[in-house]
Parts: C-alpha cells; sequence; structure tokens
C-alpha cells in the first residue's frame, strides 16, 4: 500500500500532452510550470502533516498486519461465517484471543455483488500471509477482534457494503501515512503491492455504494463518504488522505487510548497506544 519510489513516479514525461481543458467543474488556468509547481507543493505539505514518529519497519508492518488481521476476519465472517482459525489460515496458537461477533451475510450469494465480496476476502487473507511471510518470525500473532464492535456489517449486503467501505478507505490512510517512515526497500515493495490492491477495492466499494445508494459514515473529521458529487476518498487538492497511526487507532479502537473498539485488548506489537 506504499508507493516506491516518489522521485521517478514524479518525474516528468516529454511524450506527455499538456492536461486538457475541462468543459466543466474544475478549471486549469496555470501554464504548465506552474502547475506542476504547485502539484509539487501538495504533495510536501501533504507528506509534512504525516506524523514523525520513528519507528522500525518490522513495527510498521506489524501494525498493517493488525489490520489486515480485522479485514480478513471481516470479509470471511461475512461470506462464509467463520474466521481465519476456522479456514486453517492461522492456527489458534498464533493468536493471543478469539474473533468474535459478526455473522454471515443472509444470501449474500444471490447478490450482485457476490464476486466483489468473494475477491476481497481471497486478497484480504492473502494480505495477511503474504505479510506474516514478508515478517517470518517477527509477524506478531492475530489479536483478539470483535467484528461487531459498530453495531452494523451483516445484518444485509447493504450493512455490509456500509462497514467495509470505511474498512478500506481507513487501511489506504494507514498504509499512505505511514510510508514516509519505511526506510527498507524491500518492505516498501511490499507494502506498495498491497496498497495498490486496497486502492482497488475501496473504489470498487465506493463506487457500488453509491449505485445502491448506501450511506457509509465519515469515520472522522478526514473522511470523505463515498456520494455522486464525492466519489474519492481525496482532499481539496484530489490527493489521498494519509492518517498517522494514532488517528488510525483511534478510530479502530472507537476513541479508547489503548484498546476497545474493534481491538478489545489492543493491537498486538509496539503501535498499540494513541
Amino acid at each position: 500500500m506504499f508507493f516506491g519510489d516518489i522521485n521517478e513516479a514524479g518525474r516528468s514525461d516529454p511524450h506527455c500532452r499538456e492536461p486538457p481543458r475541462l468543459p466543466q467543474g474544475r478549471r486549469h488556468s496555470r501554464d504548465r510550470s506552474g502547475w506542476r509547481s504547485q502539484i509539487g507543493s501538495k504533495l510536501a505539505f501533504n507528506q509534512q502533516k504525516v506524523q514523525a514518529a520513528s519507528y522500525s519497519d518490522p513495527e510498521i508492518l506489524n501494525f498493517a498486519l493488525n489490520l489486515e488481521y480485522l479485514e480478513a476476519e471481516f470479509y470471511a465472517m461475512a461470506t462464509w461465517g467463520t474466521t481465519l482459525v476456522g479456514l486453517g489460515v492461522i492456527d489458534e496458537s498464533e493468536t493471543t484471543g478469539p474473533t468474535t461477533g459478526g455473522n454471515m451475510v443472509k444470501d449474500f450469494g444471490a447478490s450482485p455483488l457476490a464476486f466483489l465480496a468473494t475477491g476481497l476476502r481471497d486478497d484480504e487473507i492473502d494480505h495477511v500471509i503474504y505479510l506474516r511471510s514478508a515478517l517470518g518470525s517477527d509477524a506478531v500473532k492475530k489479536p483478539a477482534i470483535d467484528l461487531g464492535a459498530l453495531g452494523y456489517g451483516y445484518s444485509s449486503v447493504d450493512s455490509w457494503l456500509k462497514l467495509a467501505r470505511q474498512f478500506e478507505d481507513v487501511g489506504i490512510s494507514a498504509y499512505l501515512g505511514a510510508a514516509p517512515l519505511i526506510s527498507s526497500s524491500t518492505y516498501l515493495a511490499a507494502a506498495a503491492a498491497i496498497l495498490a490492491t486496497e486502492a482497488q477495492h475501496s473504489g470498487s466499494l465506493r463506487a457500488a455504494c453509491i449505485q445502491n445508494s448506501v450511506t457509509s459514515p465519515a469515520v472522522d473529521s478526514k473522511d470523505v463518504p463515498p456520494t455522486s458529487s464525492k466519489p474519492f476518498d481525496v482532499d481539496k487538492n484530489g490527493l489521498s488522505i494519509p492518517r498517522t497511526p494514532a488517528e488510525v487507532l483511534n478510530i479502530v479502537y472507537a476513541g479508547g487510548q489503548s484498546s476497545g473498539g474493534f481491538y478489545p485488548a489492543g493491537m498486538n506489537g509496539s503501535i498499540t497506544a494513541q
């Protein structure tokens, strides 16, 4: 979920055309050099907002692994009515607490969105396996998880969409916020691969919410719920929104300092408290 080489990605391409004029909506009246300098300053400003904490690469990836455990458990429960332990993805000994709450969404298989739920479930389970493999013996165990923390997500496909959208957008912001803190190119590549996938997840879920008139409430003041006028989770500059680890913990702990919400006993690892 991180970008590899920002300098390389930002290198100008002599074959690129000037951005076309827009017939409506936002209009770009700057010259090309001004346009590029504005983008550069916006990127720098966004990165300055990221918490300048000092964490090791394994600590950062383990923070991500805690979030991936939650997402994988959510999709496994909603589509199959079971957990990662029940599926044999991890053993009971590789947990520090059970996964409780939630249930299989009734008649999910007959929904036009069943294919989307299946893809999300498989990807998130693969992310857990991938990160555990990348971290090796440093990988943290799955913490106790309460899938029913918010009281919705399982009564219907619309309820599932409501929570799934929130999970994916928060997950993306967590990886994006931690990106500047990664130093190892190996770990950065691993995170970047996941970020690209999560971005696809978010886009699909946001479109599904809009098309099915599902309201997925904002999780904090930074969140941009999907609507026909605001289909993407971006700021006023059209940039994806990063969150610091503390901001992410505030959301998934439901305001708790070191535990609560989806993690009744807190996350595992070093990044566990606001």
